[in-house]
């Protein structure tokens, strides 16, 4: 890790938070038409051992949860015995109907867009351009975080917004607001952009830093377009 990255980590922690935990995905992908994104992770609370598995199925062009599509489990202490596959068929078995209308057992990967530049700033906004048929597609994340308590803030909980800024073709679409604060979450970073197999869908999985009882796990968010308003 860069000391820029490890120095931005560790603004997003403080003395009561020792790690940071990733996810363990479990399917990721495109359906056959190319309109709708799945993805399936879990992780196990360090303190509790209770897993937690969250999925998000995704309508592209409308960047939104399909209806009953984003799901998180919610198991009290006593399920710490369960293991995080069992959890996660816990939400596929949810599904099923869902997943087999969209055609989500059939899924394509997609492909990973390169990155041309990545820079960021103090006030933890990031500018992350990618190559997108020899063009360069330019995604600016800003966000806007509120302290917990336990950070030295004032709110209860940990509580962040983010929007992003998508440039392509000298034309700018906005996903998000910074007035819509989600709970638990101290923060988001720009992972990756996957374009569908069709060539006209893009999916961005940004990190999303969530507090555990004693760490900081990094889960994701599925933000979404189409391209067909940039070739307008």
């Amino acid at each position: 890790m860069s000391p820029a990255i490890a120095a931005s980590v560790i603004l997003y922690l403080n003395p009561g938070y020792a790690a940071i935990l990733n996810t363990s995905v479990r399917l990721a992908g495109f359906s056959p038409d190319n309109r709708h994104y799945i993805h399936l992770e879990s992780y196990r609370d360090s303190v509790t051992e209770v897993p937690t598995a969250h999925l998000q199925i995704i309508n592209i062009p409308n960047n939104s949860c399909v209806r009953n599509g984003c799901l998180r489990t919610n198991y009290n202490r006593d399920a710490y015995s369960l293991s995080n596959q069992a959890a996660e068929n816990d939400l596929l078995q949810d599904t099923v109907t869902l997943r087999q209308d969209l055609g989500l057992n059939r899924l394509k990967v997609g492909i990973k867009l390169p990155v041309i530049d990545s820079t960021r700033q103090p006030d933890d906004s990031e500018t992350v351009t990618f190559r997108l048929n020899n063009q360069p597609l330019q995604l600016r994340l800003e966000q806007r975080r509120i302290p917990s308590v336990l950070s030295g803030g004032t709110s209860p909980v940990e509580r962040a917004s983010m929007r992003l800024i998508i440039n392509y073709q000298n034309q700018r679409l906005t996903l998000g607001t910074l007035n819509n604060y989600r709970d638990a979450v101290k923060g988001y970073r720009i992972r990756e952009v996957r374009l569908s197999p069709n060539r006209s869908n893009i999916v961005v999985l940004l990190d999303m830093l969530q507090p555990t009882h004693e760490d900081v796990v990094k889960t994701t968010l599925v933000q979404s377009f189409s391209l067909q308003p940039f070739e307008n």
